[in-house]
């Protein structure tokens, strides 16, 4: 499921793929050419618009080809600048992420199972078609987000899926 969206019709919130821009501040031309060759022109990345999915898939993982996984964890980092995120604690956005998800997706767009473990900890089951290292980056911009944790600290623990499977990775945050 990695990097194909389940429904080709499918759109995401093209203030969020603004994101992939940000990644690059130390090279912008490179960020702004690797996502105009998925037919993502910057005219477009309005916030009011919705873009294809599968375009801003196929540039993420062009980035990972091309520049690593890493990159990918930076565009994660930067979505919390970008996504319609309402104002919540820290914890309350990572158990209702699946909701955040779909106000800035239409379509069939898989989904994120979040649940508090025994501990207090939670967990959070990542089922969409974004790269693993994105999601990572993506959970981290939220346990990082000073507006959301009120001077908490967290952390985030990640658990690589299995290749191909519907389970791209799981997310473990505790509050330090």
């Amino acid at each position: 499921m990695e990097y194909t969206s389940p429904d080709p019709q499918a759109v995401v919130r093209a203030a969020n793929v603004r994101a992939t821009l940000e990644a690059f501040r130390l090279l912008p031309d490179v960020g702004r050419r690797l996502i105009e060759r998925h037919q993502l022109e910057l005219a477009d990345l309005r916030p009011e618009n919705f873009v294809p999915l599968q375009r801003w898939l196929d540039a993420l993982k062009a980035i990972e080809e091309l520049v690593g996984a890493a990159k990918l964890r930076d565009v994660g980092r930067n979505i919390i600048e970008s996504a319609d995120i309402p104002p919540s604690d820290t914890e309350t956005l990572l158990l209702n992420l699946n909701d955040v998800y779909r106000q800035n997706h239409k379509g069939n767009v898989g989904r994120y199972l979040s649940h508090r473990l025994p501990d207090g900890a939670v967990e959070i089951h990542c089922e969409t078609p974004y790269p693993r290292h994105f999601e990572w980056g993506l959970v981290e911009s939220f346990c990082r987000n000073q507006r959301a944790n009120q001077g908490a600290r967290f952390s985030a623990e990640f658990i690589e899926g299995e290749p191909k499977g519907e389970r791209t990775c799981t997310l473990i945050v505790r509050k330090l």
